[in-house]
């Protein structure tokens, strides 16, 4: 995802999606050079096609469902809302690069590994980390709650919880259980933001041109897709646990949205999906 947001922050501004000052220092050397190489005039048109070839759909998917995300959490947080738990954070870089998050309590929740070589490559890009709390987690084993908790959660205060690019690569259960642990800690008013796949791509239900390579691709990296949720069932879905659905779409009506108002013609993968849900105010 660094990567990604990297090749698209080398884009003219006016035509690009989502600017990521932090990505390019996120990276490791070799991507480094490839992502400052996408920003020479002619490999900047040459390096994401390249990268299409060999992953087709991910990255304008990933750029799409970005920049969908962030407008969505500036729209939460000009509501009102004024905390943040990015659940399995990564490289994630709103909390430096979106300035309506300037103010936000903000909570990044992942692996204790992930996190330390985050915090590194941060200090060594000169960006200050004291900002964001981290809860170090594993979904499958650890308890969520007493993490973000001691990572200052103030459970009276509405929240969004940002769970993007997890739940695919999570057991059933360890969905359940970080659902559960959302609705036990959110105070009214909190939202939940996140991405699923579809579940036709997983168990081949429903034809997508680009399921089998992407899921081949995925595997092949170590971190096979492992779960997946139909759309036309996702409100009963959430309802049985708590929660309600806002609105859904696939990243394919997202780029359909953000790509051609600024000239530009890639398209997003329909079986990878973006979701609103709101906490019950009874939580």
């Amino acid at each position: 995802m660094a990567l990604q947001r990297a090749l698209e922050a080398a884009f003219p501004p006016e035509r690009r999606l989502v600017d990521d000052p932090l990505a390019v220092s996120l990276l490791d050397q070799p991507l480094r050079a490839v992502a400052k190489a996408s920003a020479m005039p002619v490999l900047g048109r040459v390096i994401p096609a390249l990268y299409d070839i060999g992953w087709p759909g991910p990255r304008p998917s990933a750029v799409a469902r970005t920049r969908l995300i962030d407008e969505t959490l500036e729209q939460l947080v000009a509501s009102g809302t004024a905390q943040l738990v990015i659940l399995g954070a990564g490289y994630d870089s709103r909390a430096w690069r979106l300035p309506a998050l300037r103010g936000v309590r903000v909570i990044e929740v992942d692996r204790l590994e992930t996190q330390r070589d985050k915090l590194a490559r941060l200090r060594h890009g000169g960006h200050d980390a004291r900002a964001v709390s981290f809860a170090p987690v594993d979904f499958e084993v650890d308890r969520l709650a007493d993490a973000v908790e001691r990572a200052g959660l103030d459970r009276s205060v509405p929240s969004v919880w940002l769970w993007e690019g997890v739940t695919n690569y999570l057991s059933p259960e360890a969905v359940d259980r970080t659902l559960a642990t959302i609705k036990e800690l959110a105070a009214p008013g909190s939202w939940v933001l996140f991405t699923y796949v579809h579940r036709g791509a997983l168990d081949g239900s429903t034809h997508f041109a680009e399921a089998k390579r992407w899921t081949r691709s995925v595997a092949r990296a170590g971190e096979p897709w492992t779960f997946g949720l139909e759309p036309a069932r996702l409100a009963a879905f959430l309802d049985a646990r708590g929660l309600t659905l806002e609105w859904e779409c696939s990243t394919a009506e997202a780029g359909r949205r953000y790509f051609p108002p600024v000239g530009r013609s890639e398209h997003a993968s329909e079986l990878y999906r973006v979701a609103l849900a709101s906490v019950d105010a009874a939580a």
